[in-house]
Order: C-alpha cells, then sequence, then structure tokens
C-alpha cells in the first residue's frame, strides 16, 4: 500500500499514529507544510491524509487542503483540537471524510481508516468502467492494443506480459483514452468522464496522472508515442492503436 500522510509538528501525535498504523503494516511519512505536502502528493501516489488542525488551521489553509482532496484518492481524517460545528460543515463541504476531535482515539482512528479503505478500494473498483461500456465487455477477458492487454477480470495492464503497475484511477484514465481514440479530448472532458465531476481548479490533477501513466506506458516519457499533447486542448491518444477484444 501507498504511505499515508500525516499532516502535523505534534511529535506525540506522530509517534502514536505511527505505531498504530506500522501495526497493520501501513507506512507513514509525516510532514510539517501543508504546501510541501501538495509537493509530496504531486510526485507519487498516497493512500490517504490524517490532517492536524492545531498544525495547519482550517482559515489559513482551507484552499491547501481542498487541493489535496483532489488529488487524493483515499480517505482525508481531519483532527481538531477541540469541537467547532461551523468548521466540520466546512471540512464535510470539502468532501472531508472523517472530524475527529483531541484526544485521539487511536483504536477509533485506525477502524475509520480499515472502513474508509474498504470503501474507496470498492469504488474504484466499481467506477473503472462505466455501466454502458461494462456491458459490452463483461464477458470479455482483455482488450488488446498493439502490445498492451487490458484485463477487465483483474484490473491489470501488461506491456508485452509485463504488469505496467497502474493504479485503479490510471486504468480508469487508460481505458477512457482508448474508447476515444483519435479525439482531442479536454482536461474538463477527462475530470467528467474519468473522475465524475468537473471542478474548477481541477486540471493539475489531469496532468499528474497523465504524466504518471506515461512514466509507466511510454519508452521515452518525453517523447510520448502513445499520449500526446495537444497544447491549448488536452490530450490525444494514436488512432492508429486498433483495439481487438479476446476472450468469452
Amino acid at each position: 500500500m501507498q504511505p499515508l500522510v500525516l499532516l502535523s509538528s505534534n511529535l506525540s501525535l506522530f509517534i502514536e499514529i505511527n505505531r498504530h498504523c506500522n501495526e497493520q503494516g501501513w507506512y507513514i511519512s509525516n510532514m510539517t507544510d501543508p504546501r510541501q505536502t501538495i509537493e509530496l502528493v504531486n510526485n507519487g501516489e498516497v493512500s490517504g491524509l490524517i490532517w492536524d488542525l492545531s498544525a495547519a488551521p482550517l482559515k489559513k489553509h482551507k484552499k491547501e487542503l481542498q487541493i489535496l482532496r483532489e488529488n487524493i484518492e483515499g480517505p482525508i481524517i481531519v483532527i481538531a483540537p477541540k469541537e467547532n460545528h461551523d468548521e466540520r460543515l466546512t471540512c464535510y463541504g470539502l468532501n472531508i471524510d472523517t472530524y475527529l476531535i483531541e484526544p485521539v482515539d487511536y483504536v477509533e482512528l485506525i477502524a475509520r481508516l480499515k472502513q474508509l479503505f474498504w470503501v474507496y478500494n470498492k469504488t474504484q473498483k466499481n467506477n473503472l468502467i462505466d455501466f454502458e461500456d461494462s456491458k459490452k465487455i463483461k464477458d470479455r477477458a482483455c482488450v488488446k492494443c498493439e502490445n498492451l492487454q487490458i484485463d477487465f477480470k483483474q484490473y491489470i495492464v501488461t506491456n508485452n506480459g509485463v504488469d505496467l503497475g497502474l493504479t485503479p484511477k490510471e486504468f480508469s484514465l487508460l481505458w477512457y483514452l482508448m474508447k476515444h481514440r483519435g479525439q482531442v479530448l479536454s482536461r474538463d472532458q477527462l475530470l467528467e468522464g474519468v473522475w465524475g465531476y468537473d471542478s474548477i481548479g481541477s486540471s493539475r490533477i489531469i496532468d499528474i496522472h497523465i504524466s504518471h501513466l506515461r512514466d509507466k506506458l511510454e519508452k521515452d516519457p518525453q517523447n510520448p508515442q502513445w499520449i500526446k499533447t495537444i497544447r491549448g486542448f488536452g490530450y490525444i491518444l494514436d488512432l492508429s492503436y486498433p483495439l481487438v477484444a479476446e476472450g468469452n
């Protein structure tokens, strides 16, 4: 599992959360600055975020929390020093999963994380393929595109038999591009088609996932042959790659 991120300057909080998470086999990456946390998330996959409001108050860092929510495909839990009803509502308005009050019940924290991981994993698998397309390919073992093989039973993509290690969202993004081969897709179209929403200021999430996808897919990510950038418009997957259905 990718690391959880704890944004906090409270050493005792980090020690306790780190200890309880390690017992579950979860790795914790500790950050103290919201902007550096955004950079960390942009540079790699993370499984979730625990945000300590004592270290990064919501009034000062609401925008950063919103950006992280748009870029993290897993649970986000906020820990507050005391109950604040308006703050709680603001957090839920930002689609934060859980708002906890200190002192932290670490057993409950772990239980909530487990439940949220279950929800996110189930949702991601269900959203890999939309309903219309799932009816068309539900009986197919896989689809081939040149050297790539898309396995809809295991939700993996292989290149010449080698698993590319795509995340669920990368899988969905690649399949969406393949379904629309030869069509220039704007960032807004990709947000709506893959993420299911259109959020102003969220185009960066598309660029990040395209970059990660190219790193795994292209021989030379700096000179992509599969997913090409159309400046000022968006991205396109070359139409010259045909799709061939296999299996029953």
